[in-house]
């Protein structure tokens, strides 16, 4: 126990020191790349994006770490307010903007804008940006399409992400909510990725009270639903 505890403040100090340095690096290359600290070449301009884009994943994965260390510790407050679920869905989509333009990608937001649910926005938007980045990933650029839709009944509401992307083996559909399990660890090394993504989206909807599920069938695309109750005392 003790060895366990241990180790839970080390991974959690590591992180933090880690943090540390990646921030500035981030805010030079912004500089830099807008010409704040003189011009640049169309090459070192791409090269401090490549910089800043870097700086820029490595910082997720150290934020996704600290994460998954504050589920497991129970240590991820959840703050809830009663607000549209739909605006959240628009702000997750509005975060993923670059990418769905470059890979010329259908995003729809079918959410009902009537449907208000308690929930902590920043938190169900975490969730949100995951997934969407997950069909982002496993769809084809210019024929990929992505649906964001809800359902609701007198206890819960629930949104769905879904696509038409290559679909996950059954084998691997009951892993994917565990820590660091990679369904394609080709695609996630390409693209990058801490594996930790569907577990710390697990952890937040069940703070919330909610459940997350996952139907997906090869070469048809994929579907992940997650449900937030209506009853804001459902869950901390």
């Amino acid at each position: 126990r003790r060895m366990s505890v241990a180790k839970d403040e080390f991974l959690t100090m590591i992180t933090h020191e880690l943090k540390t340095p990646l921030v500035p690096i981030q805010g030079y290359a912004d500089m830099l790349i807008g010409g704040h600290l003189g011009s640049l070449t169309d090459k070192q301009r791409e090269r401090m994006g490549i910089i800043k884009s870097s700086a820029t994943s490595l910082l997720q994965i150290i934020s996704d770490l600290l994460d998954a260390q504050k589920l497991e510790l129970g240590q991820l407050r959840m703050k809830k307010e009663v607000l549209p679920i739909q605006k959240t869905v628009l702000k997750s989509i509005q975060t993923l903007q670059p990418q769905i333009d470059e890979n010329k990608i259908t995003v729809s937001n079918e959410v009902s804008p009537t449907i208000l649910v308690p929930h902590d926005a920043d938190r169900i938007t975490q969730v949100l940006t995951n997934l969407i980045k997950n069909s982002i990933k496993a769809v084809k650029p210019n024929v990929g399409i992505i649906k964001i839709t809800s359902s609701e009944d007198p206890n819960e509401v629930r949104i769905t992400v879904s696509d038409n992307g290559g679909g996950i083996p059954p084998e691997k559909q009951t892993k994917l909510f565990t820590k660091f399990y990679q369904a394609d660890a080709s695609l996630t090394r390409e693209k990058g990725g801490s594996g930790l993504g569907l577990s710390i989206c697990k952890g937040i909807v069940g703070a919330h009270g909610g459940k997350i599920t996952l139907e997906s069938a090869p070469g048809v695309g994929t579907s992940v639903t997650f449900s937030l109750p209506k009853d804001a005392k459902a869950a901390v």
